[in-house]
């Protein structure tokens, strides 16, 4: 079908090149699109006759004075892929004058219609997808497990394939980086190792997900597979060079329909949870489990315990208390290396050193070590991300 915005289109950029009037009709030969927008919504007598008998019709300026909304030129079909007419186009001025030209805009209005088409059917795919990877994450099915078994098929994913979620993050000056994370994706699409069965896509404008087909499911397995996979997507990339910060979380793997929701719940909880101490860019969940003991605390050790040291930490640092905090989690993902996390956060070494021993006389035990303060301190500051969470969103 033809619509008026398509049609429209024709008219003008063909239009902007000849130099001649164009109309573009429907398949009921009412005028959709015109450089003469007098003549919009007309109905055109010989844009009937092309389509009924599939052919070319020329008008001279004595005929036109006998039709109904027709002037002078020459009207052709538009034919789709199937051979189906779908309107036509008609240029308008002597026949004699305008033969050539038409079939130039012929050729120009059917390969718009056609490259529109494409567009139509890659969109339609896109949101096809997203909205198949949100059901596939989804806490609750509103379809089968079955029903979405067999729409991953007709869009020609073998679902029976084993796959983990791994969850891209990038951070950039800039607030709103789903540009960079769209160029990002398509970037990851062009390699070797990103298969034709990975299921991907931008989630939100804040992370890509991609469930990644693995060949063996073993964690130890996963690790080898994503992690070559993750190493030669995005540390080998040129263009990564220009992102502060990019880490990757990887869920495990679970059986079935419900096994995508199991391992992007675990991928999602280490992003959002997670203090790293190795510095490295990718993080499996079968090696870290804190964000799972941070989940199944009880309401009150949030409001009895790890609040009250937030207020108190709040009260020493003022509004300095994001710059603290922030320090201690830089400090965490980098192995505790002050000139690395100085570096990162464009601050002296001397800063990192003295807001880290500020915060431990503020709190009365030591952050460093593999002790249980650490643990402590590691409540803390998920329970405080968490909450900072929360503000942004209201």
């Amino acid at each position: 079908m033809l619509d008026r915005k398509i049609a429209q289109k024709i008219a003008d950029e063909v239009m902007s090149s000849l130099g001649h009037n164009i109309n573009v009709m429907n398949e009921n030969g009412i005028i959709i699109g015109s450089g003469s927008p007098q003549r919009l919504e007309t109905y055109h007598e010989t844009a009937m006759k092309a389509i009924n008998q599939c052919e070319t019709c020329e008008v001279t300026e004595a005929e036109a004075l006998k039709l109904q909304g027709v002037k002078p030129g020459i009207n052709m079909p538009i034919v789709d892929k199937e051979g189906k007419v779908i309107g036509v186009v008609g240029v308008t001025g002597n026949p004699a004058e305008v033969r050539n030209i038409g079939k130039l805009v012929k050729m120009a209005a059917e390969l718009i219609i056609e490259q529109q088409e494409s567009m139509n059917r890659f969109y339609s795919h896109r949101n096809d997808k997203e909205l198949f990877i949100t059901t596939l994450i989804n806490d609750r099915l509103t379809i089968s497990e079955k029903e979405i078994f067999d729409w991953g098929q007709r869009m020609g994913y073998d679902m029976e394939k084993p796959r983990v979620a791994l969850i891209v993050t990038i951070k950039q000056q800039e607030k709103n980086n789903k540009t960079a994370l769209e160029d990002l994706l398509n970037e990851m699409k062009t390699s070797s190792s990103h298969l034709k069965q990975d299921i991907s896509t931008v989630m939100s404008g804040d992370s890509i997900l991609v469930f990644k087909t693995i060949k063996k499911t073993e964690p130890w397995e996963i690790e080898k597979i994503v992690r070559a996979y993750a190493i030669d997507i995005l540390a080998k990339r040129p263009e990564l060079k220009k992102i502060r910060d990019c880490k990757c979380y990887v869920g495990g793997y679970y059986t079935g329909i419900k096994g995508y929701r199991n391992s992007y719940s675990e991928a999602y909880g280490i992003a959002k949870h997670a203090i790293g101490s190795t510095g490295e860019f990718i993080y499996f969940a079968h090696s870290h489990y804190f964000w799972k003991l941070f989940n199944h605390l009880d309401d009150e050790v949030f409001s009895n315990v790890l609040l009250p040291y937030i207020q108190k930490i709040e009260k020493c640092f003022g509004k300095g208390t994001e710059e603290a905090m922030l320090t201690m989690k830089r400090l965490y993902e980098n192995g505790f290396n002050y000139e690395k996390v100085a570096v990162e956060l464009y601050v002296h070494k001397n800063t990192v050193i003295f807001r880290r021993k500020k915060l431990e006389e503020c709190l009365g035990f030591s952050i460093k070590g593999n002790g249980e303060d650490n643990l402590l301190f590691s409540l803390i500051l998920g329970y405080y991300r968490m909450l900072k969470n929360e503000q942004e969103l209201e």
